[in-house]
């Protein structure tokens, strides 16, 4: 089967069987995109006019300010800056009466609530992953060794699972859909019955009358591994 652009990192994530292979990437995707808004995004004007535009949110904020290139950074924010100044030289739209048919008109309300809302980074990382997704959609259609590879994962984060199964069923045909479905149901389930023993060992621990008796490595690490899960 001859490889589509995305299909050759899936194939890579998923021939490890270590958590949800879709955040490793997704994890890969946020650094590879972290540095181009700090290098090569700095060089193409129309990609800074959307920097301007929609800023970045507090998470994606914070880990670029501990990237070493804080020029480039304090360069982003200076022309940003100057996008948010233009929202307060936006008069205020007039109100409507109660029980005026009219809708309000838009104004700097909304459009502070819209940039405020927004983040460079996390749309464009979102805009790949919906590649990722359709991208398994196909493999599981053309490629029967990758059906295996998805059986023989640990599980699908929450979030992963939805886009997965999303793309599955606007794409596949209902046999195919079925069966992707059906696989990684089964996957998640027997992650979740595991999680749901090691998180009732971890909170059993701690009655007084299992005092002393040691704790498995399973139970200790249940919480993490429960907020994995539920991405």
């Amino acid at each position: 089967m001859s490889e589509k652009i995305f299909t050759i990192p899936i194939n890579e994530a998923f021939s490890e069987q270590d958590g949800c292979p879709l955040c490793r990437m997704r994890e890969k995707l946020e650094d590879t995109t972290l540095g181009y808004v700090l290098g090569a995004a700095m060089m193409e004007p129309d990609v800074r006019i959307k920097m301007n535009e929609t800023g970045f949110c507090a998470d994606h904020a914070e880990k670029l300010r501990a990237r070493k290139n804080k020029l480039s950074l304090a360069l982003i924010l200076q022309s940003h800056l100057d996008e948010v100044d233009k929202l307060y030289e936006t008069p205020a739209a007039e109100k409507k009466g109660l029980f005026s048919s009219r809708q309000p008109s838009p104004d700097g309300a909304e459009a502070a609530r819209e940039m405020a809302d927004s983040c460079f980074v996390c749309k464009k990382v979102r805009s790949t992953e919906r590649h990722y997704f359709s991208n398994i959609a196909y493999l599981w259609e053309k490629d029967p060794a990758f059906h295996e590879k998805m059986k023989s994962q640990p599980f699908l984060c929450l979030s992963h699972t939805a886009g997965v199964l999303e793309a599955g069923k606007r794409e596949l045909k209902n046999a195919d859909y079925l069966s992707l479905y059906e696989t990684v149901t089964a996957l998640n389930r027997r992650c979740l019955e595991g999680l749901k023993r090691d998180i009732d060992a971890f909170t059993v621990s701690f009655d007084h009358r299992n005092a002393g008796t040691p704790m498995t490595e399973e139970a200790r690490s249940a919480i993490e591994r429960a907020q994995a899960f539920l991405k």
